[in-house]
């Protein structure tokens, strides 16, 4: 088996136990029930809240960490967390239990970066980077899927939702991620403290004309990287353990040249908005689903949140897989893609602010789920194949600090009331015209670039 297959075949099966937690799609209905008994509003503003400061609080500390223990053991750290962060809400937890539980989420939450990380520093050829993002993107959502399919069959069977059981199993996913973690192959080298790695003086970039064709577009690229004397130039070798002095040039570096490209600033734009967002929805959807029902007063109806989360996933994966395969020009369609699925994403979360059947609401986060994974696949490939290897996970690492600051903004000022106080319903108008607001923007992006395409563009893929 090829290096990069292997690689990915490690990396996809721990994406994919690593979503083994049935408890997710009833989290909000556990805390709210009997068990925990405490009130839909302390679950979004005392509960969810910490583990959103949490995340954001740490996601610089992960992503320096990851660079420094060389992924492994980060990853296994991932799953230790993700399993304090699930045993403690086991029993008859106490509201500072669970607040404890979500300091650990965020640790596991933000280690996500990690295992993105880990993949393309094992894959050495960019040629790969579309294909491994939609494998790893697609086993993912796979685990999601049969994860919450197996807690709403489990459900059926029961009667009611067994929530103890689903909480015991979630612990259970994680526990066999950690193992696996510990089977996955060393990194030998990381991007900043253990690598060989010459100090660099970056040449002005030269300007080239954007080909019209996917083809064409191939051949400049060829052109200018066969010419690297021309773009690059070493002058000195560094030892391979770095000073962090050392390590905090690099990063300087990396990020002005990773940066520095108007393409990959766009995608990288939508990227973070739209992931913070993501996180929100996906965060506040169980709620949502509370909210309606008790607003509803029906206490007959049953809940199917893990048939929607398991649909949502399943779709989600034959998408990301698909356009993985895809071979577009993205550097002219992408404004388009993002700016039209991002507008449609927007629509179907007005529609859940809108509705009051639970139905439609479970239709519309299933739509939602589709087009933004979709979006994501192609977003993520399109970046990481104009990267250096090295830069990769900086990027990724920055893109998931901003994404995580929007959602902790949106947490403490929506969530929490600090600065807007709304219903857990009109949350979702908030992020529907959020979303619509980014979709015009890439329209107007892509308008742009329509008329400008006989214009003088930076288009340069960097090399490893």
């Amino acid at each position: 088996m090829k290096k990069w297959k292997k690689i990915s075949l490690f990396v996809c099966v721990f994406a994919f136990v690593r979503e083994l937690r049935p408890i997710e799609p009833f989290y909000a209905a556990y805390m709210t029930s009997p068990i925990v008994n405490i009130t839909l509003t302390q679950t979004s503003r005392d509960v969810y809240a910490i583990g959103a400061y949490s995340c954001f609080g740490l996601i610089i500390i992960v992503f320096l960490i990851t660079d420094y223990l060389k992924y492994k053991p980060v990853l296994i750290m991932d799953g230790i967390c993700g399993i304090i962060a699930y045993c403690s809400i086991i029993g008859h937890p106490s509201l500072l239990r669970m607040q404890i539980g979500q300091v650990f989420y965020g640790f596991f939450f933000s280690s996500e970066v990690a295992y993105f990380g880990y993949l393309y520093a094992m894959t050495d050829d960019k040629r790969y980077y579309q294909r491994i993002t939609g494998q790893a993107r697609a086993a993912c959502l796979s685990g999601k899927f049969l994860s919450s399919l197996f807690a709403q069959l489990v459900s059926f069977v029961n009667g009611s939702v067994p929530y103890v059981e689903l909480v015991y199993l979630s612990v259970f996913g994680m526990f066999f991620s950690t193992v696996w973690a510990f089977l996955m192959p060393n990194v030998t080298n990381s991007v900043y403290f253990h690598n060989e790695r010459s100090e660099s003086i970056d040449q002005p970039t030269p300007a080239v004309s954007n080909s019209t064709s996917f083809t064409g577009e191939s051949k400049i690229i060829q052109d200018i990287e066969s010419q690297p004397s021309k773009i690059k130039m070493t002058n000195k070798e560094i030892n391979k353990n770095k000073s962090l002095g050392q390590v905090l040039l690099y990063l300087k570096k990396d990020f002005i040249r990773s940066y520095s490209d108007p393409y990959v600033r766009k995608l990288c734009l939508w990227w973070a908005f739209a992931f913070g967002a993501y996180v929100q929805v996906y965060t506040y959807i169980n709620v949502l689903y509370t909210y309606v029902l008790d607003l509803n007063e029906d206490s007959h109806f049953t809940l199917y949140n893990g048939a929607a989360e398991s649909l949502n996933t399943l779709i989600g994966a034959i998408a990301a897989y698909s356009i993985g395969k895809l071979e577009l020009n993205w550097f002219k369609v992408g404004d388009l893609f993002l700016g039209i699925g991002s507008i449609l994403a927007g629509i179907v979360l007005l529609g859940c602010f809108y509705t009051r059947t639970m139905w439609f609401i479970y239709a519309f986060y299933i739509i939602y789920g589709c087009l933004y994974q979709t979006m994501l696949t192609v977003a993520e490939s399109e970046v990481a194949k104009r990267l250096s290897r090295d830069s990769y996970g900086l990027v990724f690492g920055f893109n998931s600090f901003i994404a995580l600051f929007l959602h902790t903004l949106m947490t403490y000022g929506i969530v929490q009331g600090h600065i807007i106080s709304v219903s857990t319903i009109q949350q979702f108008l908030i992020y529907a015209v959020y979303y619509m607001s980014i979709g015009a923007l890439f329209l107007i992006f892509s308008i742009k670039n329509y008329f400008s395409s006989g214009s003088t563009v930076s288009f340069i893929e960097c090399k490893q």
